[in-house]
C-alpha cells in the first residue's frame, strides 16, 4: 500500500487551517474535492482521520499519528525533488492540458517545476482532449495531459478522473422529463459524453441537450443559471451546485483515464525533465484534485 503525496498534502493543510473551507481556499480546490481525498485516504488506511465537532474539524488519534509521518514524507519529497532536479536544464516545452484538470495540484506542480528549473520556458495551453491529441500527433505540442481514449500509444497512465451530474442548488431538473442536459459540444468526438449518454439510456431516462460548449466555464455558468443538468469533475463543482446520484435517479458516470502523452518527434532534455517530474508526482492509483 503506497500513500500518494497529494492527499497527504491536503490532509496537512486541513489540519493546519483547522477548516475544510480555509483549506479549500488555500489549495484553490472545492470542498467536495477535499472531502473526497480525505475519504479515500481514510479508506486506504482503514482509520478515521478527521471528525467534525460543530463547525470545528478535529484530528483523531490515528490522524495525529499520520500527521507526523505525512509531514516527514512531504518534507523529504520536496527535498528530493529539489536536489535531484536538473536545475541547469534549458529549453522550451509546449504542454497542453484538458480544461477540467487544469486546476489545483497540476498548476501547482508546473509552478514548482518553474522554480526548480528556471531556465525552462513552459508554454501552457488548455484545450479539449480531441484537439490535444491532434496537436501531439502534429508535433505542435511536446506533452499533453488528456483523456486516454483520444491518445496514441506513447502515453503514461496518470489517474482516473471522476465526473458528476450537477444542477443548480434548489432546482429540480432531475425530476423533469426529458432531462435538460448541458454538455460538451457534439461537434467534436467525446468518449466521456458518449459513455454518459449511454448510461442515461440504459437507465431509461429521456434527455434533451439544451446547451453545449467546449468550455467548462460556460457549462458551469449554465448550471448556475439553472438551465439544466451538467457533467463536471469534482474540482469544477461549486457550493451553489447540487451533486446528483443514484438517490436522485441519475446513473453513475464512467471514470476517465487521464494520461500524459508525448510527441513521437520530441527529443529534448527539457521535455524529458518535465515529463519525469510530472510522472513522479501524478502517477498514482487515484489522483484527486
Amino acid at each position: 500500500m503506497d500513500l500518494s503525496i497529494t492527499p497527504l498534502r491536503t490532509f496537512i493543510t486541513i489540519v493546519d487551517t483547522g477548516s475544510y473551507t480555509r483549506a479549500a481556499e488555500q489549495l484553490f480546490l472545492t470542498q467536495p474535492a477535499l472531502s473526497l481525498q480525505i475519504k479515500r485516504l481514510e479508506e486506504q488506511l482503514g482509520q478515521k482521520l478527521l471528525t467534525r465537532r460543530g463547525r470545528q474539524t478535529i484530528v483523531t488519534d490515528a490522524g495525529k499519528v499520520l500527521l507526523s509521518y505525512a509531514t516527514q514524507i512531504i518534507s523529504l519529497n520536496e527535498e528530493a525533488v529539489a536536489r535531484l532536479s536538473v536545475a541547469d536544464t534549458e529549453g522550451q516545452v509546449r504542454i497542453g492540458v484538458l480544461e477540467e484538470v487544469a486546476v489545483g495540484p497540476l498548476v501547482d506542480l508546473l509552478t514548482m517545476f518553474g522554480r526548480l528549473c528556471s531556465r525552462v520556458q513552459i508554454n501552457f495551453e488548455i484545450d479539449t482532449s480531441y484537439r490535444l491529441a491532434q496537436r501531439i500527433k502534429d508535433n505542435t505540442l511536446e506533452l499533453a495531459v488528456l483523456n486516454k481514449s483520444f491518445a496514441g500509444e506513447n502515453v503514461i497512465d496518470l489517474w482516473e478522473e471522476e465526473y458528476l451530474w450537477v444542477e443548480q442548488r434548489g432546482s429540480d431538473h432531475h425530476r423533469r422529463t426529458p432531462l435538460k442536459l448541458l454538455l460538451d459540444t457534439p461537434d467534436e468526438p467525446c468518449s466521456l459524453r458518449d459513455a454518459a449518454m449511454l448510461e442515461l439510456e440504459r437507465a431509461g431516462l429521456k434527455t434533451e441537450t439544451v446547451f453545449s460548449s467546449t468550455s467548462i466555464l460556460a457549462i458551469q455558468a449554465a448550471v448556475l443559471a439553472g438551465l439544466g443538468i451538467g457533467m463536471l469533475s469534482p474540482s469544477s463543482v461549486s457550493p451553489d451546485m447540487r451533486v446528483l446520484g443514484m438517490p436522485e435517479g441519475m446513473p453513475e458516470i464512467p471514470r476517465a483515464q487521464i494520461v500524459l502523452a508525448r510527441s513521437a518527434e520530441t527529443n529534448s532534455e527539457a521535455v524529458d525533465t518535465l515529463e519525469s517530474f510530472l510522472i513522479s508526482h501524478l502517477r498514482t492509483e487515484q489522483f484527486v484534485h
